[in-house]
């Protein structure tokens, strides 16, 4: 599922637990970007933020890592903190920007939530895809 909000594209995988998109994952990223956006110039290029939160309306109890930086946000679910590994962002990087996954996981996530970097707007004024219609 695919979602635009404020300025950021949302894409959601399938959960294997409850066979639709995390809704509950999508909220908590949602409240990052809020942050993140409430920060706009505070973060380097170079920063990056990860944490563990727990994931209230799931029909089962779910743990979800997730990674902040001015590129974007991920979240990936249940998973434990011991879970965390690069592999993590190198598939959120596959599925954001197409291409293939190499490599094992330590666990794979039940579902994932990724958020672009929030558009600019282009010279014109428009955000950049609505300067083409």
């Amino acid at each position: 599922m695919i979602v635009t909000r404020n300025g950021r594209t949302y894409s959601l995988t399938q959960c294997r637990h409850r066979h639709q998109p995390c809704l509950s994952g999508l909220s908590v990223i949602e409240h990052l970007a809020d942050s993140a956006r409430s920060t706009a110039g505070l973060m380097g290029p170079d920063f990056e933020m990860q944490g563990c939160v727990r994931l209230t309306g799931c029909s089962r109890p779910c743990t979800a890592l997730f990674r902040l930086t001015t590129g974007g946000l991920q979240l990936f679910c249940d998973l434990e903190p011991g879970d965390w590994s690069p592999g993590l962002v190198r598939l959120a990087e596959m599925l954001e920007g197409g291409g293939s996954f190499a490599g094992a996981l330590p666990a794979e996530p039940a579902a994932m939530v990724l958020a672009s970097a929030p558009a600019r707007p282009s010279r014109t004024g428009l955000q950049p895809e609505a300067a083409f219609h």
